[in-house]
């Protein structure tokens, strides 16, 4: 089969700090690839992947200080726009939001497929509206209802688990890696880790995209950054922070919104760190209360979570995702997709 992959040329595949959309279409073009398919990437020039890689741009545009905001969405335009300009040479174009794909889709016979990495309801009715031939897939059940559509397909992230480290023994120490924003219950988080007496180290960056992002980590976060207590990194490669993550005694994740997926909670089980959260978006989809980390309603049942984490085993935590949310499991799910849509089409 002759797939072409697109996803936005911001951050390269794989992304040289921590970044979960890119980590993922980089896992399945390298096991497409090593499945026999003819795996095409249209992303940024220093991607790596073992497939052909198309690129209107020599480095990821975070990357570039000479690109400006408006340049940026030109050449996101056009490296999409390329990529259609080739269309009928692919069986099918599987595109990873955020990206300009869905817009072309109608353009072209070759079936589109998108995975909703992230995705506003109203962007969703858009794309169904105004492209029916589009075929959208969901990283959660959750997601999926949020759209107004619980019977959208659904394939989870999966990890690779030999690239995750595993620790046995942890430090005493949390950990929180995300987006520095609201809704993924940083201060909160500080606030748990305060009342449990427990250090508790934070990396993420504080997204420019997000207008009011900077404003919310200078009121709520950085005052209580110490370097002690509470320790930031804003970015780190990601072999430093699943090595950060691995040790940890847990993972905090006091979610405030419906996150559709959470990449950082299931790589946190991976290392077999276990995962205290709340039961918003996907995470009853992903963390088994109980097994692999324990899902809380208060911030009061966060604290007394913690100082239940010695119960669980981490073998066990691990073995969690290695059996739910491996990335052969995604393949699979991916696979049985395209060849359902092929299907359609032939008849």
């Amino acid at each position: 089969m002759k797939i072409a992959h697109t996803t936005s040329i911001y951050i390269s595949v794989p992304p040289s700090t921590h970044g979960g959309t890119e980590m993922i279409v980089h896992t399945l073009c390298e096991a497409q690839t090593q499945l026999g398919h003819d795996v095409h990437l249209y992303a940024s020039g220093d991607s790596k992947v073992s497939g052909k890689l198309h690129s209107v741009v020599n480095q990821a545009t975070l990357n570039d200080p000479e690109i400006t905001t408006y340049m940026d969405k030109e050449l996101e335009t056009r490296s999409v726009f390329e990529l259609y300009q080739h269309a009928a040479d692919y069986d099918l174009v599987h595109c990873h939001w955020p990206t300009l794909a869905p817009y072309f889709a109608g353009t072209s016979e070759t079936p589109t497929l998108v995975t909703y990495h992230y995705v506003d309801r109203h962007e969703h009715e858009y794309y169904r509206a105004n492209v029916p031939t589009l075929f959208p897939i969901c990283v959660s059940h959750r997601q999926a209802e949020l759209l107004g559509e619980p019977d959208l397909p659904v394939v989870y992230n999966g990890l690779n688990m030999t690239a995750t480290p595993f620790v046995a023994d942890p430090e005493d120490y949390l950990v929180l890696v995300s987006r520095i924003i609201p809704s993924k219950g940083i201060s909160e988080a500080i606030n748990i880790a305060r009342m449990a007496g427990m250090r508790l180290h934070i990396v993420g960056h504080v997204p420019d995209y997000i207008r009011w992002a900077h404003a919310y980590f200078k009121e709520r976060v950085q005052p209580f950054i110490d370097n002690d207590r509470v320790v930031y990194t804003a970015e780190a490669p990601n072999t430093t922070v699943l090595d950060l993550i691995s040790h940890a005694k847990g993972f905090l994740f006091p979610l405030q919104g419906q996150e559709p997926f959470g990449m950082t909670v299931l790589e946190a089980m991976a290392c077999g760190t276990p995962v205290i959260t709340m039961p918003r978006g996907s995470m009853p989809e992903l963390v088994a209360d109980g097994v692999s980390g324990y899902i809380v309603e208060t911030e009061v049942d966060a604290v007394q979570a913690i100082f239940k984490l010695g119960s669980l085993d981490r073998r066990m935590v691990r073995a969690h995702v290695e059996d739910r949310f491996n990335h052969q499991r995604m393949v699979e799910g991916y696979d049985a997709i395209y060849q359902s849509v092929l299907e359609n089409k032939t008849r």
